[in-house]
């Protein structure tokens, strides 16, 4: 899995601080222009923020390198991989040794469908672990997060950047917010405490993004002191103080971590065009019907286990619902009964 990086190479460690701290300012904003994008809100010393800019750069570039070497580049494989066990199946024509092909086709098909099975499962299971890094990293990449969102407001300010792009940006870092509440402490004790303030500054934040989009640049104002005070507090490590309780709602409903409200969704679509890509193919293939309704059950409800969700069918009911589809009896739980004794007289 993405687990692979021994080396802690998302830590950034590798990555030289002289060489950190020469990011460009198209990548980065200096501590003066963050003055300027802040109207002088920022009271972090310059000295203070560089130092904090400097090792949110080298996890930000750690984590970014470890997502191209150990996720994007396996899943490419996989999926290359699987598209070239596809094409053999659809057409054994292309190989070199046509005969072996078609004599093999099967194979083909069930070494593609795993692949495929193999790269999603890869893929999920990084976005988790993705979402964990991130989490842990926000002490250290906030200061880099809230100094260009701090530059984005003074774009959108003067029209250069799209609102709209603006809230994108403001959600994204909502979202690290709640992965931190989520891994960013050790304890539950702390998590519980940390969690209904960090879901009051998400609330804060989305509420004022919103009045910026509703009202247009002039509400920009109000959302630069929200992210100032902000910068200047998560570099402080005040993290269960990031905004004063006048600027915080009375309660919200929990921290929002932007996982749960989307995952059904994906799975039912995702699993869908599987079962579909495998039966279009199987057909093309001219592949037995015993065979190809195993792989596209797998493709279809595969993802179901693999993405863990509560709405569809359990680990145990699925793999009731294989051993039945390949045994052809009912799925289900065993309900048989013994028969009942002769009535005696």
């Amino acid at each position: 899995m993405a687990t692979l990086d021994i080396f802690d190479l998302w830590k950034g460690w590798w990555i030289p601080g002289p060489v950190a701290r020469r990011v460009p300012r198209a990548v980065l904003p200096g501590s003066a222009d963050v003055g300027r994008y802040s109207g002088d809100l920022v009271h972090t010393s310059p000295t203070r923020l560089q130092d904090h800019w400097c090792a949110g750069i080298r996890r930000s570039a750690g984590i970014e390198t470890w997502l191209g070497l150990f996720v994007v580049l396996p899943a490419a494989v996989l999926a290359m991989l699987a598209l070239a066990g596809l094409v053999l199946t659809v057409h054994p024509s292309a190989a070199d040794d046509p005969e072996f092909a078609r004599e093999n086709s099967l194979q083909f098909f069930s070494f593609s469908a795993g692949l495929a099975s193999a790269a999603l499962l890869w893929l999920y299971r990084s976005h988790s672990l993705y979402r964990r890094r991130t989490g842990v990293s926000l002490p250290l990449t906030s200061a880099v997060d809230l100094a260009r969102l701090l530059r984005s407001c003074w774009k959108a300010g003067e029209g250069s950047l799209p609102l709209l792009a603006l809230d994108q940006q403001v959600t994204r870092f909502s979202n690290r917010l709640g992965w931190f509440a989520q891994y960013g402490v050790a304890g539950e004790r702390r998590r519980s405490a940390l969690r209904p303030h960090l879901a009051r500054v998400q609330h804060t934040l989305e509420t004022q993004m919103s009045k910026v989009l509703r009202d247009g640049p002039d509400a920009l104002p109000q959302l630069v002191r929200l992210l100032s005070t902000l910068l200047d507090r998560s570099v402080q490590g005040r993290w269960m103080g990031l905004l004063d309780e006048v600027d915080l709602p009375e309660e919200t409903a929990g921290v929002d971590t932007a996982d749960e409200e989307g995952n059904d969704r994906w799975v039912v679509l995702g699993g869908g065009a599987a079962a579909a890509v495998i039966v279009v193919a199987a057909v093309a293939a001219g592949l037995p019907a015993s065979a190809v309704a195993p792989a596209a059950l797998t493709a279809l409800i595969g993802p179901a286990v693999m993405w863990g969700s509560q709405k569809l069918e359990s680990a145990r009911q699925y793999q009731q619902t294989m051993r039945a589809s390949l045994n052809g009896a009912p799925a289900g739980p065993d309900t048989t009964t013994e028969p009942a004794a002769a009535p005696t007289r």
